[in-house]
């Protein structure tokens, strides 16, 4: 069997890869290969599964950035909703605004006081073009008028990278990335895209707490995905399998870790959450007239 991760080695998606492919390949009987596609946000990785066997035997795991995908490439090689079948929603972890300290600032209203002195406005980079922090981003430039100019990268931790080093001074970044350079204080947390605070990030703000009410909130989830045409009884095979692993305490304590909050779903729930963001992101794409670069 293969796992394909669309990103680079060592971010989010691949983390919770070989999470699950540790403990799945035994259940199943089979080995499990974790394979790194990344490219094309998440596309070229996407489209290898989409065109494999329909039998189960290819996994993807995804983002919210995959159903937004059909909304800014014209030329998709694969459909999203036909080739790619839901398993299992495995959960969620927060995107944060965060900055470098050389930024100058340690809360939000210091960090929109100082974008607003800035002639060309702040970049901001994220782990790939229409990733959940991307779209946080776009959101919060349109509901504050601050000018914060998108500065995508082809993965989490490259990203990272940058901003610990001070390349780029601000980023969308989800919190298992960044939490612990907020410990050392290489970098500052200044705000949560989320709906509501995080027991990893306690006295950390949402954005709506500090007075930005207009806009919804941004949260990344992650799922596995097979090829489209897998007959249903793998599906749900794989679906069961997968949620006993994650309820297992040593994977539940490693995801944890990585500030992971588990909130599994059958396949039918999966679909219907993808069909349901894919609308509102579509709507998002086409007001920030995002493209794909």
């Amino acid at each position: 069997m293969r796992f394909i991760v669309p990103f680079p080695a060592g971010g989010t998606l691949d983390v919770l890869a070989r999470a699950v492919a540790n403990d799945l390949g035994p259940v199943l009987g089979e080995s499990i290969v974790v394979e790194n596609r990344p490219g094309a946000s998440g596309a070229i990785g996407a489209d290898f599964v989409a065109k494999a066997a329909k039998d189960g035997r290819n996994l993807l795991i995804a983002s919210n950035t995959l159903v937004t995908l059909p909304a800014m490439r014209k030329d998709m090689p694969f459909d999203v909703f036909k080739d790619l079948a839901p398993v299992i929603k495995l959960g969620e972890t927060p995107t944060v605004l965060t900055v470098h300290p050389s930024f100058g600032a340690t809360d939000y209203a210091s960090f929109a006081a100082k974008v607003k002195t800035l002639k060309e406005g702040a970049s901001y980079n994220s782990p790939g073009i229409a990733s959940p922090p991307h779209l946080a981003g776009e959101l919060l430039a349109r509901a504050t008028g601050l000018n914060l100019v998108h500065v995508p990268y082809r993965g989490t931790q490259p990203a990272v990278t940058d901003l610990v080093s001070g390349q780029i001074l601000v980023m969308m970044a989800p919190l298992n990335a960044v939490l612990p350079f907020f410990e050392n204080k290489q970098l500052v947390p200044i705000a949560l895209t989320d709906a509501s605070r995080t027991k990893f990030l306690p006295a950390t703000p949402t954005l709506a707490e500090v007075g930005v009410k207009t806009m919804p909130p941004v949260t990344s989830w992650f799922a596995v995905l097979t090829t489209g045409g897998t007959p249903p009884e793998r599906v749900r095979r794989l679906n069961t399998e997968i949620a006993k692993i994650l309820r297992e305490p040593k994977v539940e304590a490693s995801l944890a870790a990585q500030t992971f909050e588990i909130k599994t779903s059958s396949p039918e729930d999966l679909a219907k959450l993808m069909r349901e963001e894919a609308a509102i992101n579509a709507k998002i794409v086409a007001e920030a007239h995002i493209s794909a670069q």
